[in-house]
C-alpha cells in the first residue's frame, strides 16, 4: 500500500513540475515568429484614464537572436502612437518590463488604448 502511494506521489509531483507556471496564463499571445514568442498584458491604473502595455519576449530557439520591430498603439479615437523595440536575446532567454524597455503608457490625455499591433518585424539568428 505504501509503495503504490509513494509511486503516485512521485508521479504526481513530476506532473506538477511539467506544468506551465500559473503566471503564463495571464499573458496574451501577440505573435510567435522565427522561434520568438511575443506576448502582452494590458493594464489600467487606479483612475482608469491611463492604459498601459507590457510586452514579454521569449526566445524559444536553441541559439541567440537579434530582433527589431515597431509596436503600434491605437486609441479609441483611431489615433496611433508607435515605439521601437530592438534587442538581442540569448537561447531560451525571456525579457519583460520597464527595465527592458518593454513597458509603455502611450496615451496620458484621457484616450483609451483599444488595440495593439506590431510592424516591420525583423528577427534573425545571431552569428
Amino acid at each position: 500500500m505504501q509503495l503504490s502511494l509513494m509511486l503516485w506521489l512521485l508521479t504526481g509531483f513530476r506532473a506538477v513540475a511539467q506544468e506551465e507556471p500559473w503566471w503564463t496564463a495571464v499573458w496574451k499571445p501577440l505573435l510567435t515568429y522565427r522561434g520568438v514568442e511575443i506576448t502582452y498584458l494590458f493594464y489600467s491604473e487606479q483612475n482608469t484614464s491611463y492604459n498601459g502595455v507590457v510586452l514579454r519576449l521569449h526566445n524559444r530557439n536553441a541559439f541567440p537572436v537579434t530582433l527589431r520591430f515597431q509596436v503600434v498603439f491605437r486609441a479609441d479615437d483611431g489615433s496611433e502612437q508607435t515605439a521601437w523595440v530592438a534587442d538581442t536575446l540569448q537561447a531560451g532567454e525571456m525579457r519583460t518590463g520597464g527595465l527592458a524597455g518593454l513597458f509603455w503608457t502611450p496615451f496620458r490625455d484621457g484616450r483609451s488604448l483599444t488595440a495593439l499591433g506590431l510592424r516591420k518585424i525583423r528577427i534573425q539568428a545571431l552569428r
